[in-house]
């Protein structure tokens, strides 16, 4: 047998068992099928919880959110297998051996997973949004997915750096704007959330994430309209009196949270810092590669008001 023969066969194989699932009757699938015929584990249903929680996850990712993996041997073995398990029943939707561009700049193939059609229904969710499709044996990531999975990348960032800080992650939520913010009209919806608590000072402190990938006002170098219009959102919050009424602000140190733009293009200075001064929104433009020493800059600056 060739070479390639042989490869071809393999690549074949591998994709019966990438997107093999069994076959269901229409009028069988649904949630009440899956309750008879899954075994959900705990193990597998926080899967479930994170995919909600985080729309679309890195196997690694999965394995660091997750409080059953990452400190076994085999860990990505049996995350993988409990991924294909919830996938073969339409738990879970995967794409395997994926190229993602990592933090640092570098590619990795991986699996990345999302909720699958009867998971809708199993989290509660009113309508499925088909995050990974499937089209001729291959699965196709979301276009939003490198924006996705890098603020995923920030979250993980931000948790390692604060807990050598000796902060702790009270609360950390994505896309924070109907849980966190609930303005009846502004719409402000930052990518996330996060309250410390400082184990050094006993205070509490709260911060905006934005990560920015250079879609937004692409190519525009002076003014950036669309960037513009959402920091005029953070302003609107900054002056809504509700806000300042309501516990997680009473508890933080810092009553409107600080605000992190992270961006990897970097056409975005000198304008957009001036943007958000102007604006009087506490803030910290970087680009993604600076991202850990702003964090660490805002803890001690923190711990310094406090002295």
């Amino acid at each position: 047998m060739s070479g390639t023969s042989a490869s071809a066969k393999r690549s074949s194989r591998r994709v019966r068992q990438d997107y093999k699932r069994l076959r269901l009757p229409k009028s069988e699938f649904n949630l009440d099928w899956a309750r008879v015929n899954v075994e959900l584990t705990p193990r597998r249903e926080k899967i479930l919880e994170l995919l909600k929680t985080h729309r679309i996850l890195t196997a690694e990712q999965l394995e660091y959110l997750h409080p059953d993996y990452g400190h076994q041997s085999q860990s990505q073995m049996l995350l993988r297998r409990d991924i294909s398990k919830l996938h073969e029943v339409y738990l879970v939707d995967k794409a395997a051996q994926k190229k993602i561009l990592r933090w640092d700049g570098t590619e990795k193939k991986t699996m990345v997973a999302a909720i699958g059609r009867i998971g809708s229904q199993y989290v509660g969710w009113a309508e499925h949004y088909e995050r990974i499709r499937y089209e001729n044996g291959s699965a196709i990531l979301p276009k939003t997915a490198h924006h996705v999975l890098r603020v995923h990348d920030m979250e993980i960032l931000a948790r390692e750096t604060l807990k050598s800080l000796r902060v702790d992650v009270l609360a950390w939520v994505f896309e924070c704007g109907k849980q966190i913010i609930q303005h009846p009209t502004n719409g402000l919806n930052p990518d996330a959330f996060c309250i410390m608590g400082d184990q050094v000072t006993g205070e509490k402190y709260t911060a905006f994430f934005e990560y920015d990938t250079g879609s937004m006002d692409l190519r525009k170098r002076m003014k950036f309209p669309e960037l513009e219009a959402k920091f005029d959102k953070y302003k609107g919050i900054q002056e809504w009196r509700t806000w300042y009424q309501r516990p997680l602000s009473l508890k933080s140190e810092n009553k409107f949270p600080y605000v992190f733009f992270v961006t990897e293009e970097e056409k975005r200075f000198p304008v957009l810092p001036e943007l958000l001064s102007k604006r009087g929104i506490k803030s910290t433009v970087c680009m993604q590669s600076d991202f850990v020493n702003e964090l660490k800059k805002f803890i001690h600056t923190m711990r310094k008001s406090n002295v």
